[in-house]
């Protein structure tokens, strides 16, 4: 079974054309990932007037900078990843020329206990994972060879709140 690890950055604040999480496979990894889930949390408990978004999950073919997320091992006797290997949210990334994988609308309004609209659905990660490729063994993930990395990207121009975003992925 292939090596698994969960990137999680919590809190991620919005920002325009934003790279909210991203992970890059530079050349000279010597590994193939394999990226199996995405997810969006609206997490934040602090009151923000947000507004309704658009989010997309995009291929790249570069990256730099930004936060560095370390990844955690779903078995702590797994490699780590290599150093090629870049994760990070707030990088410069390189969109690729292909379409989106996946776009969605996003409220990064806060949530309130008292209501259930869109802000409160986001925090349910079952409602908030927003690409899937492990119900259908036909469905094959998003293969990132050397030179190829992804990225959810915060499409909108709003600067307010923050969500959590979590990949899954796989390393060969």
């Amino acid at each position: 079974m292939a090596a698994t690890y969960t990137i999680c950055s919590p809190g991620v604040t919005f920002g325009s054309s934003k790279s909210m999480l991203a992970v890059f496979n530079g050349v000279g990894s010597g590994v193939v990932l394999r990226v199996y889930r995405a997810w969006q949390l609206n997490n934040q408990t602090a009151a923000v007037t947000g507004v309704l978004t658009t989010m997309a999950l995009r291929r790249s073919t570069a990256q730099s900078g930004g936060t560095t997320v370390a990844p955690t091992k779903h078995d702590s006797t797994s490699s780590a990843l290599p150093a090629q290997v870049l994760i990070a949210s707030g990088a410069t990334v390189t969109d690729s020329s292909d379409p989106d994988f996946m776009r969605w609308m996003w409220s990064n309004d806060e949530p309130a206990a008292s209501s259930l609209t869109s802000d409160e659905t986001e925090t349910i990660p079952v409602l908030a994972n927003v690409y899937d490729a492990t119900g259908d063994s036909n469905l094959k993930p998003i293969v990132l060879r050397e030179g190829e990395g992804v990225h959810i990207k915060h499409l909108g121009t709003s600067a307010v709140g923050n969500a959590d975003m979590i990949l899954v992925i796989t390393a060969t």
